[in-house]
């Protein structure tokens, strides 16, 4: 069997579809399917963050009709994250890397007096609104508005792929996604696993919603989740540099994601025994831009080396993992 690389353009979306059988259409074969999509083609109303969302599929896998959506940190873009991308794809994921307008990080909020500074901070970055004063976005830049017409847009691109399963008319099927994040998309991700109940959570150096003023998380890590705490999972720095570790200890702990402070290490062989998982790597020799460590946990840029890398997806793998609802 003759495998080529067959790259299409149609519209404003490019379609990379890889290793495919020339006898069949490409767009009915078995293989890895990756999308490079504008959100502007996918709705008019979108203006900003305007840069590409990433989306893969590969069918010659074993597919587990779960969506996996990964939110990056502030500043970043979907290719900053392709190492997470083909894990997830790997593992029988559909994939999806959001491009959203990440540039205010929600951090602003910590020396705040108002105690719902955070939530109204997620609440308008994913619903759009007006709930925040640190961030404008509207309902058609709104992370989950981006979901689902790139969803409905993937859908049309490709019937063949299986896109519509998260989705029914105007409303996203969140009981199959995964949702996940680095930083501040952590943060989004985490606060949809609160009001949603989803599959599974996979947070990335994330949530950092602690109040300096209250000495606290962010009130909204420490209400009851829509998602249980079973099914939250997360990666953090031993020597993170945007938040304390304990700090970040604090949060986890309010979210339930922790039984104990000393509960795991990621560096070792136990890590498959627990949900929230401390690393101490070393980040990537050739790795200048800070923060380091912060970024090591998820960023291409950032990622240990040799064995350690090695190490690392494997972590990756327990973490995001294999659906068994």
């Amino acid at each position: 069997m003759k495998k080529i690389w067959v790259s299409i353009f149609l519209s404003t979306t490019l379609v990379i579809v890889t290793s495919c059988d020339q006898r069949k259409e490409p767009y009915k074969a078995a293989t890895y399917y990756s999308y490079l999509v504008l959100p502007q083609s996918t709705d008019e109303a979108i203006q900003t963050a305007t840069t590409f969302h990433y989306a893969f599929v590969d069918t010659r896998t074993a597919l587990q009709g779960k969506l996996f959506i990964f939110l990056g940190g502030t500043g970043s873009t979907p290719q900053n994250y392709s190492a997470i991308n083909k894990t997830a794809t790997k593992l029988g994921y559909h994939v999806i890397n959001l491009i959203y307008p990440n540039t205010i990080d929600g951090q602003a909020c910590k020396n705040r007096s108002d105690p719902n500074c955070f939530e109204n901070y997620h609440e308008e970055m994913i619903f759009g609104g007006t709930q925040s004063d640190l961030i404008a976005v509207n309902a058609a830049n709104s992370i989950s508005n981006r979901i689902l017409k790139l969803l409905q847009r993937l859908n049309n691109l490709n019937p063949n792929n299986g896109w519509n399963q998260f989705y029914e008319g105007s409303e996203l099927t969140y009981s199959k996604f995964v949702v996940s994040g680095h930083s501040q998309g952590g943060g989004h991700a985490a606060y949809l696993g609160q009001k949603f109940a989803v599959d599974r959570v996979v947070l990335f150096s994330s949530p950092n919603d602690y109040s300096e003023v209250e000495n606290q998380p962010a009130n909204w890590c420490r209400v009851e989740f829509a998602t249980p705490a079973d099914r939250f999972y997360g990666l953090m720095h031993k020597r993170d540099e945007t938040l304390d570790i304990a700090k970040q200890y604090a949060i986890w702990k309010g979210m339930s994601m922790l039984t104990a402070i000393d509960t795991s290490s990621a560096d070792g062989s136990t890590y498959s025994n627990y949900n929230a998982l401390v690393a101490n790597f070393e980040p990537n020799s050739k790795a200048v831009t800070l923060p380091l460590y912060h970024n090591l946990t998820a960023q291409d840029y950032a990622l240990p080396s040799g064995d350690e890398l090695a190490h690392l997806k494997q972590v990756w793998i327990h973490l995001i993992g294999k659906s068994q609802r």
